[in-house]
C-alpha cells in the first residue's frame, strides 16, 4: 500500500539495482575498439578552481547509486526533473544528470547520435557512453530550476541564489552542449587509501547488512569530520519511534569538490571510522562508508538523492537535522524536514516522497538539534532540555576555527581520538581544511586509479 511502512530491506529505487560495470578486461577492450571518438574527462572550473568532476556522476551511476539513472538524461527527461522532480519513468528523481561539453569539443569529435564515444581518464579508458541525442541548454535556466526561487518555491527558498552558492555556480557553469546516452564502465576503477575501505556500492551494502543480520539501518548523511552534538544524532535517532532501536548506523560521506574550508575528505571518512574504532558507538552498530558526488549544498532537493541514494544501499530510515546538505541563507533551515514532513507543493511533491506514487520506500527519521546544556552538564536534546537560555550550540565554524588555532577543542566537543585524525592529514596537506591546492591537486590525482588499457587509435 502506498505510504506503508515496511520494516524490512527496501527494494531499490526504480525496482532494480543499476550495474554498468564491465569487469572483464577483454569484453572492456572489445567495447573501447568500438568507439567511434574519445574524450579526456576534465573537471568543471571555477576562478580556476575545480568544483565538479562527471566522473563521479558517472561512478554512482554505473554503480548502482542512484539507480534507476543509468546515464546522461535526455532532453525530454531533463525537463521532466526540472518540473516535476521525475524520471521519463515516473519515478521521483531531483537533480539533473548531464554530460556537457564545449561547442568546440563536440565540433572536434564530430560525433552523432548512435556513436559511442570512449571516456577517459587520467589518461586511461575508463568508461563509454553510448549516444542517443544531442542537445544544447541554457545554464543559467537550468541552474534557476533546479535550486528554485524565491517567487516560484516560497515555501522554502528565502533568498535568491548566486555564486556564492556551490551548487548554483556548478550547474551555472554547466557547458552549452549536451550527450545524452547510458554510461558503462569498460576498465573498472580501483579505489585508492584510504577510501577502498569504504567503499560500499549498493550491492555490496545490501550483502553486508546480510552478513551483519540487520533488517533496519538509520543513515547519517554528512560531509564533516564528527563532533559529539553528531554522536548524539546518530545514537538517538537510531530509535524509531517506539519500535526496537536500528540494527544499524550507516555513515555515509559525500567525496568530491566542496567549499574551501570544509574537510578534506580523507579526514572525513578516517574520523568517522574512529568514533567506532574508539569505542563511541558500538561497532557491530556502524559502518562507515562513503559516495562519489561533488556536493551541491541543495538543502531539500540534496535530501531526495541522499533519500535514494541511501535506500538503494539498503537503509530503511534516514535522519534529518537542521540545514540538512545546506549552505548560507538560501533555504530555510528546516527546508528538508518540510519536505519530509508534509511535501512541497511548488517542488512537484504535495505530499512527503514516501507517500507519493514512484516515490520512496525510506523513511525519515526528523531532528531537532543536540546541544551542550551547561545545567544539565551534558549533550541534551532541544525538544527535551528546557534550558534553553544556557544551551551551547555545537558550531561547526567555531569549532573549525579553533583547529584553525591548533587549539584542541574541550573532550565536551570533540573526542581526541577525531582530534589526532585531523592532525594527521594536516600534517600531509599543511592545512586543516580544503583550499584551493588541495582541491586543485585532489583533482589530478583523484580517489582512483585505473588499470593500464591498450587506447585505440583515432582519425
Amino acid at each position: 500500500m502506498l505510504g506503508e511502512l515496511h520494516i524490512t530491506t527496501p527494494p531499490p529505487h526504480g525496482g532494480h539495482l543499476v550495474d554498468r560495470v564491465i569487469r572483464d578486461p577483454d569484453e572492456g577492450k572489445k567495447m573501447a575498439d568500438g568507439c567511434s571518438a574519445v574524450y579526456d574527462i576534465k573537471p568543471t572550473l571555477y576562478k580556476d578552481m575545480p568544483i565538479r568532476n562527471v566522473y563521479r556522476e558517472i561512478m554512482s551511476i554505473c554503480y548502482g547509486f542512484f539507480s534507476p539513472v543509468e546515464g546522461s538524461m535526455r532532453s525530454e527527461e531533463l525537463e521532466r526533473v526540472l518540473n516535476e522532480r521525475r524520471l521519463s519513468s515516473g519515478w521521483v528523481f531531483p537533480y539533473p544528470m548531464l554530460f556537457d561539453i564545449s561547442k568546440e569539443d563536440l565540433k572536434k569529435l564530430g560525433v552523432v547520435p548512435g556513436d559511442r564515444l570512449l571516456l577517459r581518464l587520467k589518461g586511461q579508458p575508463f568508461a563509454v557512453l553510448d549516444i542517443e541525442e544531442i542537445y544544447n541548454i541554457d545554464p543559467l535556466d537550468v541552474t534557476t530550476r533546479t535550486f528554485g526561487t524565491v517567487e516560484k518555491n516560497p515555501e522554502v527558498v528565502v533568498v535568491p541564489f548566486d555564486e556564492k552558492h556551490p551548487g548554483y555556480t556548478i550547474y551555472k557553469y554547466f557547458n552549452t552542449e549536451v550527450l545524452a546516452g547510458k554510461y558503462t564502465i569498460i576498465n573498472e576503477p580501483k579505489l585508492k587509501p584510504p577510501f577502498d575501505r569504504f567503499w560500499f556500492p549498493p550491492a555490496k551494502s545490501r550483502e553486508e547488512y546480510k552478513r551483519r543480520g540487520w533488517t533496519t539501518v538509520i543513515n547519517h548523511q554528512t560531509r564533516n569530520v564528527p563532533h559529539v552534538g553528531h554522536e548524539a544524532l546518530m545514537r538517538n535517532a537510531a530509535y524509531i519511534g517506539d519500535t526496537k532501536p536500528c540494527d544499524g548506523i550507516q555513515v555515509n560521506a559525500i567525496i568530491g569538490a566542496k567549499r574551501i574550508g570544509d574537510y578534506p575528505d580523507e579526514a572525513i571518512v578516517e574520523s568517522h571510522e574512529m568514533v567506532n574504532l574508539a569505542g563511541y558507538v558500538g561497532p557491530k552498530r556502524h559502518l562507515a562508508t562513503m559516495c562519489l558526488w561533488d556536493m551541491r549544498y541543495g538543502n531539500p532537493i540534496e535530501s531526495l538523492l541522499h533519500g535514494i541514494i541511501r535506500q538503494n544501499m539498503g537503509c530503511t530510515h534516514h535522519m534529518f537535522g537542521r540545514d540538512h546538505a545546506a549552505l548560507g541563507p538560501y533555504y530555510d533551515m528546516y527546508a528538508a524536514q518540510t519536505l519530509w514532513e508534509k511535501g512541497i507543493p511548488s517542488f512537484g511533491f504535495p505530499k512527503p516522497p514516501y507517500a507519493v506514487e514512484k516515490g520512496l520506500y525510506m523513511r525519515p527519521q526528523n531532528m531537532a538539534e543536540f546541544w551542550y546544556c551547561p545545567h544539565c552538564a551534558e549533550v541534551t536534546y532541544s525538544e527535551s532540555c528546557t534550558h534553553k537560555g544556557e544551551f551551547q550550540r555545537f558550531s561547526g565554524s567555531f569549532i573549525r576555527s579553533l583547529l584553525a588555532e591548533g587549539i584542541f577543542p574541550p573532550s565536551v566537543i570533540m573526542r581526541r581520538e577525531v582530534y589526532q585524525i585531523v592532525v594527521k592529514w594536516w600534517k600531509q596537506f599543511g592545512y586543516p581544511f580544503n583550499n584551493k591546492k588541495y582541491l586543485t591537486e585532489r583533482e589530478k590525482e583523484l580517489e582512483v586509479d585505473l588499470p593500464k588499457m591498450e587506447v585505440p587509435k583515432f582519425k
